[in-house]
């Protein structure tokens, strides 16, 4: 076509058109690349006749800080509901403006608690300038007592409330280190006395691993000598260097009482790697001192340690008494399928040892309620209780449809984002918005998301609602296009290994660099293809789910051929290697062997990833089963431990 005036006319008008038109918009990649390239102009052309894009637009210029203090309020004013808003109210506390008034203040800190320091200290001095000491000089020490600073907020904490502050300079000073917030601690030098000094540098040092700690260890005055967090830095120095031994023993000889510890829950993760490999090393109840003493009052570490106490008590002590105890105590600390059910199920091994059947069968039958968990299982055939027929799937749920939030902007986006393979964002917005809804809600939104084809997100939304202890069995166990295919190997176990390598997202990348749906490392690709005689596509891992799972379907044939149908080997093997299966054998004996306990055997595995692994595989086998036929069987996992698959 000619390039004349009337043509230009032309072209002109027909765009103009394009622009009016009431269905126009910039497609969700287009924006996303602009979003992403940090071109916000761009980003605003692109969303000007699109409010929601829009929207989202501005939620990631303001996440990124970009943006003044009454687009803040105004974006949190129209979205209270959307996920990150945490960073935007910190972004927002870093814009606030010098002379807002005291009153705007309080106001934006009436919708949430200050998320940084500096944010705290507006608070604070808002107090102190609407005549409200008490409240100002409360927050101001809480601030001083727990939180980093800027140089400005701590001039400006230190200028207004030197009184309130001045008995907690060393409190501060201890906190910061704690907390890994050097630079903060460095201000309080001038603070406080030489001998703390000394102390922060020997800590930062250690930290920081700096040359010559030794030196700065000795430089501490004895009567600082003893300072739980430099023990803790010490301990932690040992351990980064794999001075194990050294370790140990410094852990050991802090752990007489909290107060030794100075915050236990810091020691409590290192604690529960060196009570396995205590174990392990037959070293048991030494092991069992180092678990129990924790001094923790609840939590994750809590409960891992409480386990492992009874776990050592039952197995290696003959202490069953003591074991139950443990058992109890930590069954209060957890509510998730996978934990109630190691609950019962040991409560009802140590309950047996102590000669109460009765009383086994009740714990056995209580675990056995979660028949989706390894241990559930376990127990629930301890117990002699029937399958869990709504294992089959749930049914019967409200067309998601109908409910509330199918009208939200949050659905609105998360369908846009799924639409455009934009899968994480799609994940995150539904995600989140799972939080707010109670357990049938959880079912739709998951119900959703499979109808849209999205089995990650559904399964995520279900890992949501397992964690507050529901069972939603068709999005927790989802039914994919894997479960149409002949694999060569048996469709319930490529359907458990999806489910937990990946997720069943196509297209995730590990840290590791494993790929795809399968987490394929490209090395493993390249010779499982050329083993089959399949060309070797690097790209195709994360484009082409069905090629993915031919070659990760291929190399758990080979891992089969290679140990039979064990279901601990190859999974161990799948997830840390075959090499390192072998080296476990050769360690702990054979788990297909009648002379070794395979539970035992699993809970031995070195490695907490391939430990959880093993038994979230093996616990997916049955389910998986029920799933596909739409009968649920007996419950065979001791079988299936000892026999195979």
């Amino acid at each position: 076509m000619a390039d004349t005036p009337m043509v230009r006319i032309f072209m002109a008008i027909t765009v103009i058109y394009a622009l009016a038109a009431p269905g126009w918009a910039a497609s969700v990649t287009e924006v996303m690349a602009a979003v992403r390239a940090d071109k916000w102009d761009e980003a605003a052309q692109l969303t000007r006749r699109d409010d929601l894009m829009r929207d989202v637009v501005d939620w990631r210029r303001l996440r990124a800080g970009e943006g003044e203090f009454p687009e803040y309020l105004d974006f949190l004013s129209r979205n209270p509901d959307w996920p990150g808003l945490a960073r935007v109210r910190l972004r927002a506390e870093e814009r606030m403006p010098d002379n807002l008034s005291a009153e705007a203040v309080l106001d934006f800190f009436s919708a949430a608690p200050p998320s940084s320091g500096d944010g705290a200290t507006r608070l604070a001095l808002a107090y102190q300038a609407l005549g409200q000491p008490e409240a100002a000089s409360a927050i101001a020490v809480e601030t001083w007592q727990t939180r980093p600073l800027t140089v400005s907020a701590q001039l400006a904490l230190m200028t207004v409330f030197p009184q309130d502050l001045n008995p907690h300079h060393e409190a501060r000073l201890d906190a910061m280190l704690w907390a890994g917030a050097s630079e903060s601690a460095r201000r309080m030098y001038p603070l406080v006395s030489d001998g703390w000094e000394r102390l922060a540098e020997a800590r930062i040092a250690l930290r920081e691993k700096k040359n010559g700690v030794d030196a700065r260890i000795d430089a501490v005055p004895s009567s600082l000598a003893g300072d739980a967090g430099l023990a803790w830095e010490r301990f932690n120095w040992r351990a980064n260097k794999g001075l194990t031994d050294s370790a140990l023993e410094l852990l050991e000889q802090r752990t007489g009482s909290k107060a030794s510890l100075g915050q236990p829950e810091k020691w409590a993760k290192r604690r529960a790697v060196y009570v396995r490999r205590l174990m392990r090393d037959g070293e048991h109840r030494r092991a069992y001192r180092l678990a129990s003493q924790h001094h923790l009052p609840e939590g994750s570490s809590f409960a891992d340690l409480e386990w492992l106490s009874g776990y050592l008590s039952l197995r290696f002590l003959n202490e069953p008494l003591q074991a139950l105890q443990h058992f109890y105590r930590f069954e209060t600390a957890v509510q998730t399928p996978i934990s109630l059910g190691r609950a019962g199920y040991w409560q009802g091994r140590a309950l047996e040892e102590l000669g109460q059947s009765d009383a086994a069968r009740e714990a056995y039958a209580k675990g056995g309620q979660f028949q989706t968990s390894f241990y559930g299982q376990l127990a629930a055939e301890k117990a002699g209780i029937a399958p869990d027929v709504t294992m089959v799937g749930q049914g019967g749920l409200p067309d998601w449809r109908h409910a509330a939030f199918a009208k939200s902007d949050l659905v609105t986006v998360a369908k846009r984002f799924a639409d455009a393979g934009e899968r994480n964002l799609a994940e995150w917005f539904l995600t989140h918005l799972a939080e707010s809804q109670n357990v049938l809600g959880q079912a739709q939104l998951a119900d959703m998301a499979l109808d849209w084809g999205e089995p990650h997100i559904a399964l995520k939304i279900a890992k949501q609602a397992a964690g507050q202890g529901f069972v939603l069995p068709e999005p927790y166990f989802p039914l994919t296009e894997l479960s149409k295919d002949n694999h060569g190997v048996p469709t319930e176990l490529v359907l458990a290994i999806a489910r937990r390598e990946s997720e069943f997202d196509p297209a995730v990348t590990s840290g590791a660099g494993a790929r795809g749906l399968m987490q394929l490392m490209p090395g493993t690709a390249r010779d499982v293809s050329r083993d089959i005689g399949v060309g070797y596509n690097l790209s195709a891992l994360l484009t082409d789910p069905q090629y993915n799972a031919q070659l990760g379907a291929a190399y758990l044939e080979q891992m089969i051929e290679k140990w039979g149908p064990s279901v601990v080997l190859v999974a161990a093997s799948y997830n840390a290697g075959p090499h390192r299966a072998t080296a476990w054998i050769e360690r702990f004996g054979d788990p297909r062997s009648s002379r070794v306990d395979v539970i035992d055997w699993i809970e031995h595995i070195p490695f907490t990833e391939t430990r959880n692994y093993v038994m979230r595989i093996a616990e997916s086998l049955w389910v998986y089963e029920t799933r596909l036929s739409g009968k649920a069987g007996p419950i065979g996992l001791s079988d299936t431990l000892r026999n195979g698959f």
